[in-house]
């Protein structure tokens, strides 16, 4: 929207800001009048010009006349000197800033039908820009469409040019791909669908009450038709292959798949010894673009995230041999798509959930916004193994075994079992957590998850327990209780700092080194 230091930046008018109001209102239109009070005529945004016809120079009605145009939601006022009053009255200057309205002078040479003029160029290039805009989204969908993209990566391009969450919709009502705040989104309200095919069996939903301006329609109009075309497209064969390695990469990072699973689809394939799990993140648009990159081999072992809680990023996770070239390249290929990047400690293909888990206890050090509203910038690149010098040091002091000495199945599960079966001493994390830490089997799997994420919360939270019951979505009196169960299961105190330094290593340790 055109704003108003805009139109006092026209340097032919000679406007002089008086007062200014709340930040930098934004201009729909404007209007000259006379009139005492005009609030009922006016739907908010209106520059305001008059030249006080109707009231005195000491009237004490320039109070009421502004609490009306307040009351209105006016972006400013402008009043023309040299025509009823020699200059502006101290009356509607003083009221001005009462109810924070922006006041502006007009000079005598400035006739208001040139700041009229003035304010429809500025909404009319302001309305030429969001064409633009939305021409430009248009052809980045259209594009798509030659691109073999997934329908995800169609709505997440228009839900990034249009501020909407959307989702892909059978004819039963499933939700075959949808943004990740679609479902928060339609239970505030109605979403409303537009019909893809003919028989009405794939329909766009479009979250949000708020209608859209006709630039966001003709995105969402381009953005069905690409849906529709890739829909009935020839990509099946290629999204069947891609979907088959992101399964194979899902279950290799999860544990759940052994690494002879790579030879269904790359007999022959060399496996490497070493791997190391990168997690990639910036915007929609781009990691869409990253994931098309072409590629061979075992660099195509890429699986979408989980997606972040910011609109508009997105993530993804990639499986790279623990080699320098290998890496130089996997980080290089993620720069040129401008996007950030997390490398997990080394660990054996049979250990991959440890090195995802590393580089996703890290994923707190990305910003979650330069991606979206930095331009240029430079992608970042973060190590779990080495821009945490202490914390490896720890680690390797700890006796947390080697990468590739455990079983991938469910080491979470085993671990305390096969560490009691062998003899084998606590390591230190375990004599500070106690019945808190992965390698005690004292406690439920669930009830030592749930008190560990709570003791992980109140140290991110910087002790502040509010904010921290907020996001555990608990009431501040069960966080309370747990953390009193916490300090009796350790045997340590929060109010004491070293027990805090202490609980915090040993939680961090067992994160980074399972």
């Amino acid at each position: 929207m055109a704003t108003l230091s805009q139109l006092l930046a026209v340097p032919a008018l000679g406007l002089r800001l008086l007062q200014s109001g709340p930040g930098d209102p934004e201009m729909s239109w404007s209007s000259t009048t006379e009139l005492l009070d005009l609030s009922a005529h006016l739907e908010g945004g209106e520059i305001i010009l008059t030249t006080g016809l109707a009231l005195a120079f000491d009237d004490p009605r320039w109070r009421d006349f502004v609490a009306a145009l307040s009351r209105a939601r006016v972006a400013a006022i402008g009043f023309g000197v040299g025509v009823n009053h020699d200059r502006v009255p101290p009356g509607l200057v003083l009221a001005a800033s009462s109810y924070r309205v922006a006041l502006f002078e007009v000079p005598p040479p400035t006739p208001f039908i040139a700041v009229s003029k003035a304010i429809a160029r500025l909404l009319q290039a302001d309305e030429l820009r969001s064409a633009r805009s939305a021409i430009q989204a248009q052809q980045r969908l259209l594009d798509g469409a030659r691109d073999e993209r997934s329908p995800a990566e169609i709505l997440a391009s228009i839900a990034q040019a249009t501020g909407r969450h959307l989702a892909l919709i059978a004819g039963d009502g499933r939700a075959l791909a949808s943004t990740a705040g679609f479902a928060a989104a339609q239970a505030s309200g109605e979403a409303e669908r537009i019909a893809l095919d003919r028989e009405g069996t794939l329909h766009l939903a479009i979250a949000g009450s708020e209608p859209l301006a006709p630039e966001g329609r003709a995105v969402l109009t381009a953005g069905a038709m690409v849906l529709g075309l890739e829909l009935r497209g020839d990509h099946a064969a290629t999204a069947r292959e891609r979907e088959r390695w992101e399964r194979l990469a899902a279950g290799l990072l999860s544990g759940e798949l052994p690494p002879a699973a790579v030879s269904v689809l790359a007999p022959g394939a060399e496996l490497p010894g070493r791997v190391r799990a990168i997690a990639v993140q910036g915007g929609a648009e781009d990691l869409a673009a990253w994931r098309r990159r072409p590629r061979g081999g075992l660099e195509r072992l890429i699986t979408p995230g989980d997606a972040p809680n910011t609109p508009g990023l997105a993530r993804a996770w990639q499986l790279v041999a623990d080699d320098e070239a290998a890496l130089a390249r996997a980080l290089e290929t993620a720069a040129l798509h401008d996007l950030d990047a997390v490398v997990g400690r080394p660990a054996a293909l049979a250990e991959a959930p440890l090195s995802r888990r590393s580089a996703a206890s890290r994923l707190r050090s990305l910003s979650p916004t330069a991606p979206l509203y930095t331009a240029p910038r430079v992608p970042e690149a973060v190590w779990a193994d080495r821009d945490a010098p202490l914390l490896e040091a720890l680690l390797a002091t700890d006796g947390v075994p080697s990468a590739g000495t455990r079983s991938a199945a469910n080491p979470a599960a085993h671990r305390a079992t096969e560490r009691e079966a062998a003899g084998a001493p606590r390591p230190l994390t375990a004599r500070v957590l106690g019945p808190l830490s992965a390698h005690v089997a004292e406690l439920d799997a669930s009830e030592r998850t749930m008190l560990r994420e709570t003791l992980g919360r109140i140290f991110r939270s910087d002790g502040q327990r509010g904010p921290a019951a907020q996001v555990l979505g608990i009431h501040r009196n069960t966080l309370r209780d747990r953390l009193a169960r916490i300090e009796r299961l350790t045997g340590r105190s929060l109010a004491d700092p070293d027990d805090r330094a202490e609980l915090w290593f040993a939680l961090r340790l067992e994160e980074i080194g399972g």
